[in-house]
């Protein structure tokens, strides 16, 4: 697997008729942890949109990228460490900022080349899904197969 095919698939769930934040948590999960990419998918729902469609917070393409890390290296139980989680997310988000300029939902899209938001979002949500394969891949993750 490549960061190629985690855009492609990450494309192709936005195309669907997922959200950004559905289609990033997906793609990535299906990659990393197949046995999840459901309950990546569902627990992401609620975040497309900048939360909820409000546009004003976090850009789901984000958020669903944290969800997925979450699932990969996150803690069930307070005795664990969090440091894992804490350290990939912060990377992630920072090469996002780097890459696309803001994380807020609106900013994003007032700052796309065509009002054709739609298109646009899609290919943001294929670009934070390679970020998110680099970010994993950097940090020594193995892509599954199923």
């Amino acid at each position: 697997m490549s960061r190629t095919q985690a855009e492609h698939l990450a494309q192709a769930h936005s195309e669907s008729g997922l959200h950004c934040s559905e289609s990033v948590a997906s793609a990535i999960t299906h990659l990393f942890c197949p046995e999840l990419e459901n309950v990546a998918c569902r627990m992401a729902t609620g975040f497309g949109g900048g939360l909820a469609g409000s546009r004003q917070e976090a850009c789901g393409a984000l958020t669903g990228g944290v969800l997925a890390i979450g699932l990969l290296c996150g803690r069930s139980n307070p005795e664990q460490g969090r440091e894992a989680a804490y350290q990939i997310s912060a990377a992630y988000r920072e090469r996002f900022m780097a890459h696309f300029g803001a994380t807020i939902c609106q900013t994003l899209r007032d700052n796309f080349s065509t009002n054709d938001t739609r298109i646009a979002c899609r290919s943001l949500t294929a670009e934070a899904a390679g970020i998110l394969y680099d970010v994993l891949r950097e940090y020594e993750y193995t892509v599954k197969t199923v």
